[in-house]
């Protein structure tokens, strides 16, 4: 189920890092993910901070989670009349713009709105929640209050939809296997092609890493081996690159890192910018999306008097706070 929504939320800027500085940390993470499976030591993540320093700060981030947090993992799928929970913490420049993509899972397109002030340098915040019924049918639009009754949940419409069901991404999740190019073909033969008519202008690279980003954001179980697994595929498709995101000033968060995947961009409100995806560089979990400029660009054009957002701004960052199994919508436990 898609919805389109104007958000007056979001977050800040920078200048694009030099792709060839990029490339030894990237580099480094997907040697790491790629490693039989281990007890990740000091040494390599003490490499990993060296390298990074290397690495232009696309943005301050500003939206990180505790360095402890770490999604509940049960051996016991759920029943497929379960609900899952999700609850985003969004940064977001302080413009508005309007937002789109499924209604189970964070947002991945945004165009930004000039007949609206916009300062790309402040900030916003805003937490946003979300629920969806395991097997897919049913779903209740984000920011919908506890309590609702049922006709405040939405149907899912199957014929609409171009998300997996959190089932569908955990069974294609478990199914897996260990060669990264067979994983991709499963991965492809499984997702559900999008139905936004500007899709085919993509490059297979940026189709192939929002199928690879929307099994991350839907699977409610992800073993460390398919963390890994899911990382390598995305870190090797083309156009692939690695930049650092965090840590926050005070340094009472974790660090993570961005992957990103360069690719064609037209001067089209719909065709302008993209989104990254956030990951654990230690563990290689799934942390959020940041959604950024793909090329530089005026918002509604030059003439329209609006401001320029260079290549690579970033324009908000969603953090996912909680992914947790319930049994009715609007239940927070």
């Amino acid at each position: 189920m898609d919805e389109m929504r104007t958000l007056k939320d979001f977050r800040a800027d920078a200048p694009t890092p030099d792709r060839a500085r990029l490339a030894p940390g990237h580099q480094r993470l997907l040697d790491e993910a790629g490693r039989p499976k281990r007890r990740l030591r000091g040494g390599w993540w003490l490499a990993a901070i060296g390298a990074a320093a290397a690495i232009t700060v696309v943005a301050t981030l500003a939206t990180l989670l505790p360095a402890h947090h770490e999604p509940a993992a049960s051996a016991v799928k759920p029943r497929a009349d379960q609900w899952i929970y999700r609850k985003t913490a969004w940064r977001t420049a302080n413009c508005a713009f309007v937002a789109s993509g499924s209604g189970s899972m964070e947002w991945l397109d945004l165009n930004l709105d000039s007949d609206q002030p916009c300062d790309l340098h402040g900030e916003r915040s805003r937490n946003e929640e979300g629920w969806v019924r395991y097997d897919g049918r049913r779903l209740m639009p984000r920011g919908t209050a506890p309590g609702a009754t049922p006709e405040d949940v939405g149907e899912w419409v199957d014929a609409g939809g171009d998300t997996l069901s959190p089932q569908q991404a955990d069974a294609l999740v478990d199914d897996l296997p260990d060669d990264t190019d067979a994983a991709l073909r499963m991965i492809r033969k499984r997702s559900i092609p999008s139905r936004v008519t500007s899709a085919w202008r993509l490059t297979q690279a940026q189709r192939d890493f929002e199928e690879v980003a929307e099994v991350l954001a839907m699977a409610t179980q992800v073993p460390s081996d398919k963390r890994k697994l899911l990382y390598r595929i995305a870190g090797e498709l083309d156009g692939a690159r690695t930049v650092e995101a965090g840590p926050e000033p005070d340094g009472g968060h974790e660090r993570l890192v961005a992957l990103a995947v360069d690719g064609n961009y037209r001067d089209y409100s719909y065709e302008r910018n993209t989104f990254q995806v956030l990951f654990d560089p230690e563990t290689f979990a799934f942390r959020g999306f940041r959604l950024v400029a793909g090329m530089g660009y005026y918002v509604d054009g030059k003439a329209s008097g609006g401001p320029f957002v260079a290549k690579g701004t970033v324009l908000a960052t969603a953090v996912r706070v909680t992914t947790k199994v319930v049994d009715k919508s609007g239940a927070r436990t």
